[in-house]
C-alpha cells in the first residue's frame, strides 16, 4: 500500500508541478488550498461515483492520510457499499482512517466530508470546488492540526462517496457495526466551506443540542468571519440544513452533529463552482474555525444519551 501512495504521490506531483511557476505558486497557498486545489482540479472529472476521477480523488486522499500517519480504523481504509441509484459502478467507496486516543474506552467523533461531486454533464466538468473539495480539505487540516495533540476521543476522518445521490456513504457508514452507535459523541460535518461570499459561516445542529453552542459561541469573529448558528429548526423549510448532507444520517440515528457550511451561492451545482472562485483569506479563516470547533468539542463536549 505505501509504495503504491508514493508512486500515486509522484505521478500526481508530476501532473501539477510541469511548470515551475505552478510549484511557485501552490508553495505560497496553505496546505489546504492546495489540497482543495487538486481535488477540484480537471483530472478529477467532477469526482461522480464510480467514476475514473472518483478513483483519482481517492488515491489522493489515501496519499494525504498516509503522509499524516493516520491509521486504519479497522483493517482497511475503504469501505466499500453497494450503490442503490445509478452511478458509472455499482459501488461507492467511503475512505475512513482513525487517530486513536491514549485511553482506549473513549468515545468518538467523526469528522467528516463528501468527496464525491456530480462528474461531467454534456462535456462540461462539475469542479465541485466549494462542493466539496472544499470539506475534503478541511478534514485533512483538521488531521494535520491534531497530529501531535492530546485528545479526549478517538478521531475517525470520514470521507463519504455517494453524498449527491442521497447521502449513500454516510448512511452505509452508520449502519456499520465496529462502532456501537451510542460511543459516538458527534458527527461534525463539513460541506461547502469555501464560499463565504458574505463572509459568514454557519454552524447547523445547535437548535437541537443547544450544549454544543454554549461550547462554540466564542468563534465568532475568529479571523474577522462571522459565524452563524442557524439552518438547523424544523419550521424553517428548505432553510432547514438538517437533512441536506451527511451528518443527517448520524441525526437519524440519535448522534448529536454538527454542520458547518456557507449559503447557496450562484456557482452550486454548476459547472462554475471552480477553484478560482474561493477566496483563500475567508478559506483559510474558515479552516482556523473549524480547527479550534473540533478542539472545542473534543475537550468539553459529552454526549447525555
Amino acid at each position: 500500500m505505501r509504495s503504491q501512495i508514493r508512486r500515486i504521490s509522484i505521478l500526481i506531483s508530476i501532473s501539477l508541478c510541469w511548470m515551475t511557476s505552478t510549484c511557485l505558486a501552490q508553495n505560497s497557498m496553505s496546505q489546504a488550498m492546495q489540497d482543495l486545489q487538486v481535488l477540484s482540479g480537471e483530472q478529477m472529472q467532477g469526482r461522480e461515483i464510480g467514476s475514473p476521477g472518483s478513483a483519482l480523488a481517492r488515491n489522493y486522499i489515501l496519499k494525504r492520510i498516509a503522509e499524516l500517519g493516520l491509521k486504519p480504523c479497522t483493517t482497511a481504509y475503504i469501505q466499500e457499499f453497494k450503490a442503490s441509484r445509478p452511478s458509472p459502478s455499482p459501488e461507492g467507496k467511503n475512505i475512513i482512517a482513525c487517530q486513536f486516543a491514549d485511553d482506549k474506552a473513549a468515545k468518538y467523533l467523526v469528522i467528516s466530508a463528501h468527496y464525491d461531486h456530480l462528474g461531467m454533464n454534456y462535456n462540461k466538468i462539475y469542479f465541485g470546488a466549494d462542493d466539496n473539495a472544499s470539506g475534503v480539505a478541511g478534514v485533512l487540516a483538521i488531521a494535520q492540526n491534531l497530529k501531535d495533540k492530546a485528545i479526549k476521543h478517538h478521531m475517525v476522518y470520514a470521507f463519504f462517496d455517494g453524498e449527491e445521490q442521497g447521502l449513500q456513504g454516510a448512511h452505509a457508514f452508520v449502519k456499520q457495526s465496529w462502532i456501537p452507535r451510542k460511543d459516538i459523541s458527534a458527527n461534525l460535518n463539513f460541506d461547502m466551506i469555501a464560499r463565504g461570499d458574505k463572509n459568514e459561516l454557519f454552524v447547523s445542529g445547535t437548535y437541537h443540542n443547544p450544549e454544543l453552542k454554549t461550547i462554540l459561541q466564542d468563534l465568532n469573529g475568529t479571523q474577522g468571519i462571522r459565524v452563524l448558528f442557524d439552518h438547523d429548526k424544523p419550521d424553517q423549510g428548505n432553510d432547514d440544513w438538517t437533512p441536506q448532507s451527511d451528518h443527517y444520517a448520524f441525526f437519524q440515528a440519535g448522534i448529536p452533529h454538527l454542520y458547518f457550511g456557507v449559503e447557496d451561492h450562484a456557482d452550486y451545482h454548476k459547472a462554475t463552482d471552480k477553484f478560482e472562485k474561493v477566496n483563500p483569506q475567508f478559506f483559510d479563516g474558515a479552516i482556523t474555525i473549524l480547527q479550534k470547533a473540533v478542539q472545542l468539542v473534543d475537550q468539553q463536549f459529552v454526549r447525555k444519551n
